[in-house]
């Protein structure tokens, strides 16, 4: 009954750390995209996709190398779906 719940609360965490690293623009610093909770923020972070600089509302983000070859790795892969 609650193991239902781990996985999806951790699945929609994964899907919003992949928009949260899909929304940025090359490897440099960044604001997050708008809505972006601070606790994805922390999440992706935790991950060692991003690295986060400044306090409240300005706050920003760059990808990390394995953050930018996460993003790369599945850009392919979608790519290769649509074919």
């Amino acid at each position: 009954m609650y193991g239902g719940f781990r996985h999806k609360s951790w699945r929609n965490a994964i899907i919003k750390i992949m928009v949260l690293l899909h929304a940025a623009v090359g490897m440099g610093w960044q604001s997050p995209p708008k809505g972006t909770s601070l606790k994805t923020l922390g999440e992706a972070e935790e991950q060692g996709f991003i690295l986060i600089r400044g306090e409240f509302q300005k706050r920003q983000f760059r990808l990390t190398q394995k953050g930018f070859d996460h993003v790369e790795h599945d850009r392919r892969r979608l790519e290769a779906r649509r074919l």
